[in-house]
């Protein structure tokens, strides 16, 4: 007997997502819409200047299945723009501010968007758009009090968002008003109500800030901000205590980190949800040992809204191996199937297909992919399934268990990433040859792309070349430099011959001072390298990113008695220059001392 597994069947409404919103408004315009450092929004008022909003970007052309992109840090502003641009009746494409300006570009202009809405700070990061509308710079504070009137279904487009391509050209998603529903109404992987505070801390450009955002704002919850820049544990931790967040997604990468170095942040969160990649199994059972907070694994693919399956309320049991992903959420369909497609018994291995509301329209312009990743479903109800590419089976329990990828697809920090994107981004490179791309997994929680290259090309020379083109998930931490790429018998890269480099490639120079000693022994430890030199860059040499330069402040404050700002990391990214800086933060912390307090400090 095949296996096909049904998540809850909820009624969905018949309305858009920005309308849910509006209900809220109208029912409870003084019920707290949005907390952020700066202040609060109440429902009321947030719905009067997203209106006022819609009305500014009619007049620039926006209806519905009208793309507008948008950029913006997180703040009351991008909701503003949000809404404001829903209520038009079009649909969001989401940018992160700190991509490449030729990824921006591209994006701009293969979502067909007209209009860019962005703040003052950001314009010239979208100045290739056709329009820009200012946010920050539009005045709200008069104009009409009421929505547009404008017909918007909820199988129109919410929003458009891209993905990495395996191609060399990232792809659009495209998902509707409905999918979002199906995500955020009624579902039972967490609560959605008015009691709940949810916090935005992720990129727009990482599906789960669509439950981030929706979960809270189409369920007349509140929606706790966290301040731009990327998240650390501190961040977490004071956002939690601000604002009282109650339901909490992490990224596992960013998970493990907080668990591992400040697990005292998730206290008070009711439920932590993980996901984005394998949650570690370690971390988990330390949050419901510990915390005693419910904990949970969130799975799904862009093409399926966020979320497909969920093992809510995981046990210590479910932690003593690799944790499932659980069962369908309301209103999905899963199954496994073998490589013909069709479904297979329970206890079978096979491709995991997913069903139901969630499923997205395709991928913007590109129907030849469309129609190979969203075929008919093959249990026979006429409606489409999206193929994950994800190998999987259902226990005996009916609990899903995922096992990776089928194909060349990998997780970095949470997103999705197609080696073969980043290669054709290498082999552009004229000094290039040819390059394979793999993936290194450091710990349990960390992931790095390694590069190997054939070709004349430096590797900070490669560093830069790609960073002007990729984002920085997408842009190789490690470098390996072949005469040629081991093949197998019949002609194939052998990527398993292709060994991870233990070492930066640049000439060695040994720590000088205690402190350098310090800083190269966090650095080894943080990434997994055998060897680092005082010239070695942290990004472009070693592989080191944003989460685990909080790692790195986070230990050098054990150390030392300063703290630095993550950003610090970036400014002086070698170990000569951290080492220059901790010293004179160290000295600056020093000359503010008392003589009592100068003679307490260890030498």
């Amino acid at each position: 007997m095949t296996d096909l597994l049904r998540g809850l069947e909820v009624p969905l409404p018949d309305r858009c997502v920005h309308e849910s919103f509006a209900e809220h408004a109208s029912a409870r315009p003084d019920a707290v819409a949005v907390r952020w450092d700066g202040g609060e929004l109440a429902y009321g008022e947030l719905e009067l200047r997203a209106n006022r909003f819609a009305h500014v970007l009619r007049a620039h052309g926006v209806g519905p299945e009208v793309a507008v992109a948008l950029c913006l840090e997180r703040g009351p502003d991008l909701l503003v723009a949000m809404l404001g641009i829903l209520k038009a009746g079009g649909y969001y494409v989401p940018l992160d501010p700190d991509y490449p300006a030729a990824r921006l570009d591209h994006m701009v202009a293969d979502s067909g968007a007209g209009v860019v809405v962005t703040q003052r700070s950001l314009v010239g990061r979208v100045a290739s758009a056709g329009s820009v509308v200012v946010v920050d710079e539009t005045d709200l504070s008069t104009g009409p009090t009421g929505a547009p009137d404008v017909a918007v279904f909820p199988d129109n487009l919410i929003y458009t968002m891209y993905t990495s391509g395996s191609t060399g050209r990232p792809k659009g998603v495209q998902v509707t008003h409905r999918g979002v529903l199906r995500l955020v109404h009624g579902s039972d992987f967490a609560d959605f109500d008015a009691d709940q505070v949810f916090l935005l801390l992720t990129s727009l450009c990482f599906d789960v800030s669509t439950f981030e955002l929706w979960g809270a704002l189409a369920n007349g919850a509140v929606l706790a901000v966290l301040p731009p820049g990327p998240p650390t544990a501190e961040a977490v931790e004071a956002a939690v205590r601000r604002h009282g967040v109650s339901t909490l997604w992490l990224s596992s990468g960013l998970f493990a980190h907080v668990v591992d170095t400040r697990i005292g942040a998730l206290a008070g969160v009711r439920h932590v949800i993980a996901g984005g990649d394998v949650v570690p199994p370690v971390q988990a059972r330390r949050v419901v040992e510990e915390l005693g907070a419910e904990m949970s694994n969130g799975y799904g693919p862009t093409e399926c809204t966020t979320f497909a399956c969920a093992l809510r309320g995981m046990t210590v049991a479910d932690t003593l191996g690799a944790v499932p992903i659980g069962t369908p959420i309301a209103n999905t369909r899963a199954f496994v199937a073998d490589a013909s497609g069709l479904p297979l018994a329970r206890g079978g291995r096979g491709e995991l297909l997913l069903g139901g509301p969630g499923v997205a329209r395709g991928y913007r312009d590109r129907p030849a992919l469309t129609a190979e990743r969203f075929v008919p479903d093959p249990t026979g109800d006429g409606e489409r399934v999206y193929r994950t590419g994800d190998e999987a089976r259902v226990r005996a329990d009916g609990v899903v268990e995922f096992f990776g990828r089928l194909d060349d697809q990998v997780k970095i920090r949470g997103f999705r990433v197609e080696l073969g994107e980043v290669e054709t981004a290498l082999v552009a490179h004229p000094a290039v040859r040819t390059a394979v791309v793999t993936a290194h997994d450091r710990d349990g929680s960390d992931r790095v792309l390694v590069a190997h290259v054939v070709g004349d090309a430096a590797a900070d020379e490669l560093h830069a070349f790609l960073s002007e083109r990729l984002p920085d998930h997408m842009v190789p931490g490690l470098w390996s430099f072949l005469a040629g790429l081991p093949v197998t018998p019949n002609g194939k890269v052998d990527r398993a011959a292709l060994t991870v480099p233990v070492a930066a490639t640049g000439t060695y120079v040994a720590p000088r001072t205690p402190v350098e000693e310090v800083v190269t022994e966090i650095w080894c430890e943080l990434l997994g390298v055998e060897r680092i030199g005082v010239h070695d860059d942290f990004f472009a040499d070693l592989g080191g990113h944003s989460l685990l330069a909080t790692r790195f402040v986070a230990l050098v404050a054990e150390r030392f008695p300063v703290e630095l700002p993550v950003r610090s990391l970036f400014d002086f990214p070698t170990v000569e220059g951290a080492a220059a800086h901790i010293h004179d933060a160290v000295v600056a912390h020093v000359d503010g001392l008392s003589d009592d307090d100068v003679a307490a400090v260890p030498v």
